[in-house]
């Protein structure tokens, strides 16, 4: 039950039945020339929705914007700081604990939100005794969906096969596809090893890296699949109240 969509006293009646409260995070960033700046949002909101529904939990509002700045040399990336984000997700998680919710389950569609995610995560642990836990939609997905993609190690490149593909099947409306080309990276990133904190154009002019061009709807269509499936059996069996 995404919350927004319904009267409070649905809520009330559903946090009765259940203890477990769904969060999703999201981000408004650079997408590549063919997704929109949304996409981690309007993904994560979808998973998180269907996630909902088979539990019969809720589903909180998704927080739209997160941590992007490594995205912001790209026109309509937007960003907020790590203290914000934190600060928001703590105290809006605090709402729902104080309505009986004993499990906090965040799904999280953008890589910039997994450090405050943890961070408050064990903060809510330690001063609350409540369970959380997290997952990180992308990387998760792609672990389970390698038989399925043509690209390698570009397949879950930003904006690449695997995000183009999910996008294909939950909001097709929104791709524009006489945009989508190949855009492989013809050289590796000198010691990739090594962390370093450059924007998004040291490795693509558009915010695409990887190949778009072999996306398909189908392809999307089992990866949700998957990884809805596995985020319920988690649930269902490491993650009971």
């Amino acid at each position: 039950m995404y919350m927004m969509s319904h009267p409070w006293v649905d809520f009330d009646a559903l946090r009765q039945r259940a203890d477990l409260v769904i969060i999703p995070s999201g981000a408004v960033e650079v997408y590549g020339q063919h997704l929109p700046t949304g996409t981690d949002s309007i993904v994560v909101k979808a998973i998180a929705e269907r996630v909902g529904e088979i539990l019969d939990a809720p589903v909180l509002p998704v927080l739209p914007v997160g941590f992007s700045r490594s995205l912001g040399d790209f026109p309509g990336t937007l960003t907020i700081s790590t203290a914000t984000l934190a600060a928001y997700l703590r105290e809006t998680a605090e709402s729902v604990i104080g309505w009986g919710a004993k499990r906090i389950l965040f799904i999280n569609s953008h890589r910039g939100n997994i450090g405050p995610i943890g961070e408050v995560a064990l903060e809510l642990q330690d001063r609350h005794n409540v369970r959380c836990a997290q997952v990180f939609w992308w990387d998760y997905v792609a672990a389970l969906g390698k038989d399925l993609v043509e690209t390698g190690p570009h397949a879950n490149g930003h904006a690449s096969e695997i995000g183009t593909s999910i996008m294909l099947h939950l909001a097709p409306e929104l791709v524009v596809r006489d945009r989508i080309q190949d855009q492989t990276p013809t050289s590796g990133v000198p010691f990739a090893d090594i962390i370093q904190y450059q924007g998004m154009r040291v490795r693509s002019d558009t915010g695409v890296v990887g190949n778009p061009e072999v996306a398909t709807a189908e392809k999307g269509a089992e990866l949700v699949k998957r990884g809805v499936d596995r985020i319920i059996a988690f649930v269902q069996s490491e993650f009971g109240g």
